[in-house]
């Protein structure tokens, strides 16, 4: 019950710490660009769901429900795997078509947070797709 409550209230210091880092960028003259605008909706995205799964996690250890079980295990080391591929492919995309990016940092930032949102997007297909008698 502590750990899930921590992790609830570090994930929430963090989105407040972001919004706030976006709100100080922008008060200081910073206008982002197309891929830039796609960068910061990546990290909204992720710090959302990252509130969401642990307040639901949290709701559920309250609730006498284990924080997490076989299934959920299961559906974790699956969707991991499928993410890795997944990543894998979207790297090779990246290098090919590195002309298109304005800098190194922008690519590899780019890159990590496609990485985690693949993860994320794979992991929601697989909880509501993934049924026991799969392996």
């Amino acid at each position: 019950m502590k750990q899930t409550q921590r992790n609830l209230i570090l994930v929430s210091i963090l989105i407040i710490s972001c919004i706030g880092g976006f709100i100080a960028a922008y008060r200081t003259g910073y206008t982002p660009g197309g891929l830039e605008l796609v960068i910061m909706a990546l990290i909204v995205f992720a710090a959302i769901y990252a509130f969401v799964v642990h307040f639901k996690q949290h709701k559920d250890v309250e609730s006498g429900f284990p924080a997490e079980d076989e299934m959920s295990t299961l559906i974790k080391y699956k969707s991991g795997y499928y993410a890795f591929l997944a990543s894998l492919y979207m790297w090779l995309f990246i290098f090919m078509f590195k002309d298109f990016f304005d800098d190194i940092e922008t690519m590899l930032g780019g890159g990590i947070l496609l990485s985690a949102a693949i993860s994320i997007a794979i992991k929601m297909y697989l909880t509501r797709h993934y049924h026991e008698d799969q392996n």
